[in-house]
């Protein structure tokens, strides 16, 4: 046995080498640009020094190490099965082994080995151990180390115990097993050997409960389309194109303020009430009326009508489009540079260092956006409203209906990527993403919105950070509502008071703790960034504030006139402020800047973006935006818009499914970069009409079930009631 596999580890160790995860599958990209640096400052002989290193201690020191591998207390500690057949390797498992390619000097350093073609043979499994190397250079003066991940292949009847215990057998100073905790993906001491298995995990309750739950939910869209066909042609006066009557829409827009959650503006309800023959339709009972709700292809007609409203402000349909394709886009790109998943990793952080991919760098600004758009339509639409009941709303179920918009959806993303995102997919590093311990813990602080209080290695669906914040603005908006609709001045003098507290506070903590290092350099406290400034409420409100200021003045000056110079002015230097806060930021990849630079960047940043993003509106609204406005105001974009709340909560999940599904590393070149973003985009898409179909319309509907609207017409009764006395 010994013999075998010293033969098969030579011909891997030789070959097989794959840096493993040092930043976390979501963390910031501190740990990237440190590697980065690692290589881009060597120069050529230090570089050759470094591979010439490398290839002597594997012919010399690890050829003699193995060639005396010790037989001797191996047997007694690996399982006998493991023993047994180790014993006769097929040439198909030694070919699935982990092997290097070319570009070791470009850091390409995922050697995955074969996947498909070792799980193809049956009785073998494919593993991935994580090692580590001191790679030495210059003639040995100084080392460096590598996180390394090396796929294998071996018996089933080899657990990952026994091969941990063969690979220990190698006492080679460079290369040894490494047991720095991986990805914080779970709680359990971190392993070093990891075996994936087909199916990822046993079928448990859970997974037979959601796979249930979703069975229920698909036989009620088809039972309820079905009703409504029934409806349509036999209830019908003429049997034929007959339509009740019936007001079944998901998003009544009147009363929506989420900009995630909607395409529409005011007086932009999409309703598919057709009333044919002037007949008055049979009333229906409440089991009809419950599965019509969920009726598919009433829900199909819903989020495919792409009318506008007069009075609608159309521009926002595409800024949220636009806007949620841009966080689509820097995660696409970033994620497989987090992971050191691409075959030319230099290269790929040469694209970074680029001015103008520095945008996708700054997808952060995508989700400033849209809190400055949540703002502006709960103002927009809240004051309106305010306007015609004398300031009085219920403000109960102001707060419940917004939480019942949200939650369902969040909810099914939770239970989809617990019980059922194990099984979607399969890979060598497929281990890293079964596992979600923070979810199955900490579910219950999401679905109070309260998850962005605690570290973020304790956030289930870390992405979904934007979501607790903007509850937590809603929570707070009717105290600033009710001055801004009783004392306008106050309540705008609040806002801006409010706004520079939110931006002094940002400043301060980042001159504190630093941006994270990375592109910034190494000032700061490492880790900080996330726990301290980037997910919390009192740094991330001032573009809401911004949103609410904008639509405060459209409430106020609904036909804003201004000067031909005045407009120019406004769009000059909102395009040039803006291009400045997006790609000023690419000079600190050639100089460190100071915390206090950082702070005042930082600080200012999102304020001064979302001042730029309000203006865009405010003149699209009144007529002064030309071309960007038909663009922004294009039909197509308002079925897409409907979207976009889904799309954000989904499009992690399709990116890292396709991330750790992968065989071999990702190409770090301009069209396979496209393609990997153009795939994500249309996947996540793709999956967010499917939960829209099934959850996010039939449960809007459901609230205008379970809660008719007999409150409004209780409230127009009073106010008669008071009139007339």
């Amino acid at each position: 046995m010994a013999v075998v596999l010293s033969v098969l580890l030579l011909f891997c160790f030789c070959f097989g080498f794959h840096v493993d995860d040092v930043t976390g599958t979501s963390g910031h990209t501190a740990g990237v640009f440190s590697w980065y640096n690692k290589f881009s400052m060597m120069n050529i002989d230090e570089l050759n020094g470094l591979e010439t290193g490398i290839r002597n201690a594997i012919k010399d020191n690890l050829m003699s190490e193995l060639m005396s591998f010790p037989e001797t207390g191996i047997v007694s500690t690996v399982s006998p099965g493991c023993i047994k057949d180790t014993a006769n390797f097929p040439i198909q498992a030694l070919d699935a082994f982990g092997k290097p390619r070319s570009g070791i000097l470009r850091e390409n350093f995922a050697w995955l080995g074969n996947f498909h073609e070792c799980t193809s043979l049956g009785t073998y499994q494919h593993c991935v151990a994580d090692m580590q190397i001191n790679a030495p250079m210059n003639n040995g003066t100084t080392n460096l180390t590598v996180p390394i991940s090396w796929g294998i292949c071996m018996p089933k009847s080899c657990s990952e115990d026994d091969i941990e215990i063969l690979i220990k057998q190698l006492d080679v100073p460079f290369f040894h097993l490494n047991r720095e905790p991986q990805t914080g993906k779970s709680d359990k001491p971190p392993g070093v050997v990891h075996c994936n298995q087909i199916p990822a995990k046993s079928y448990d309750a859970g997974f037979i409960c959601v796979v249930t739950l979703s069975s229920i939910l698909g036989f009620l869209m088809l039972l309820g389309a079905a009703v409504d066909v029934y409806i349509r042609w036999f209830e019908s006066p003429q049997n034929i194109n007959g339509y009740q009557t019936i007001d079944n829409s998901p998003v009544d827009s009147k009363s929506e303020r989420t900009p995630l959650l909607t395409g529409g503006t005011p007086n932009d309800s999409v309703h598919v009430e057709v009333q044919r023959h002037n007949q008055t339709p049979k009333k229906q009972g409440f089991l009809t009326r419950f599965l019509l709700c969920f009726a598919v292809n009433r829900s199909l007609e819903k989020l495919l009508n792409a009318k506008q409203g007069d009075k609608s402000v159309g521009c926002l349909n595409g800024i949220r489009v636009l806007s949620i394709s841009w966080v689509i886009l820097a995660h696409s790109l970033l994620y497989p540079l987090q992971q050191f998943l691409y075959d030319n990793t230099i290269e790929a952080y040469d694209f970074v260092k680029r001015l103008d991919f520095t945008v996708v760098i700054q997808g952060e600004y995508a989700v400033d956006t849209f809190f400055l758009l949540s703002g502006c339509l709960l103002t927009y639409l809240t004051l309106g409203k305010m306007a015609h009941t004398n300031g009085k709303l219920p403000w109960g179920l102001f707060y419940f209906h917004r939480f019942w918009r949200l939650t369902p959806v969040y909810a099914a993303m939770i239970l989809f990527i617990i019980f059922l995102d194990p099984y979607i997919g399969s890979g060598p590093l497929w281990y890293r993403y079964i596992d979600h311990p923070s979810c199955e813990k900490y579910w219950w602080r999401n679905l109070l919105y309260i998850s962005n209080f605690f570290p973020k290695s304790e956030m289930c669906m870390d992405w979904s950070w934007y979501l607790p914040n903007d509850m937590q603005f809603f929570v707070i908006s009717p105290f600033i509502l009710i001055l801004l609709h009783k004392v306008p001045k106050v309540g705008a003098g609040l806002l801006a008071t409010l706004t520079a507290i939110s931006i002094i506070i940002k400043a301060s903590l980042t001159a504190k703790y630093g941006m994270g290092g990375g592109v910034f350099g190494a000032g700061g406290v490492a880790g900080a960034y996330w726990d301290k400034i980037y997910d919390k409420p009192w740094t991330r409100i001032s573009p809401y504030f911004v949103g609410m200021a904008v639509g405060f003045i459209m409430v106020r000056r609904p036909h804003l006139r201004m000067r031909p110079i005045v407009v120019l002015c406004g769009w000059v230097l909102a395009s040039a402020v803006g291009l400045v806060v997006i790609y000023v930021v690419n000079n600190a990849f050639y100089r460190d800047w100071s915390l206090a630079e950082q702070g005042i960047y930082n600080g200012l940043g999102s304020f001064t973006w979302a001042s730029c993003v309000g203006w865009v509106i405010l003149a699209c609204k009144n007529g002064y935006g030309g071309w960007i406005n038909t663009f922004l105001s294009w039909n197509f974009w308002v079925p897409v818009g409907r979207l976009t709340y889904t799309v954000y909560l989904v499009h992690p999940i399709i990116l890292r499914n396709i991330l750790f599904s992968i065989s071999n590393p990702y190409s770090g070149k301009i069209i396979p970069m496209t393609t990997t973003f153009t795939g994500g985009i249309v996947l996540s898409h793709m999956v967010a009409f499917v939960f829209a179909l099934a959850i996010e319309f039939p449960f809007a509907n459901l609230e205008k079930l379970l809660i008719p609207s007999n409150v409004e017409k209780k409230k127009s009764e009073k106010e008669r009631n008071k009139e007339q006395a």
